[in-house]
């Protein structure tokens, strides 16, 4: 059975971190857009109680994580250096990784 919204962890992560990049206009709201497609997946797996399809996203999540360059590495910043949001931004990454990792176990 589908978690409701407000028990997934996973796509409470991924729509926070939506919201706060789109939030900040371009160029970050880029960003959004793909963390979005990834939201779609982890819902329409959920939707159709799909464990395969869940563990595809999830491995699509953790991919972002992996190499130089990654999403890991993104910084939130402008002209005048970086944006104050950068904390909580970290702090989402961190949170999607932990709650995308532990979907595998």
């Amino acid at each position: 059975m589908a978690a409701s919204l407000e028990q997934d962890r996973l796509r409470n992560v991924l729509l926070a971190l939506i919201e706060l990049l789109e939030s900040l206009g371009e160029p970050h709201a880029g960003h959004a857009e793909g963390l979005r497609r990834l939201d779609r997946m982890v819902e329409e797996a959920r939707d159709r109680d799909s464990p395969e399809l869940l563990q595809d996203a999830v491995r699509t999540i953790l991919s972002l994580y992996g190499g130089m360059g990654s999403f890991q590495d993104l910084i939130l910043q402008n002209a005048q250096g970086v944006l104050p949001e950068q904390d909580r931004f970290q702090e989402l990454q961190d949170r999607l990784f932990q709650a995308a990792w532990e979907e595998l176990r």
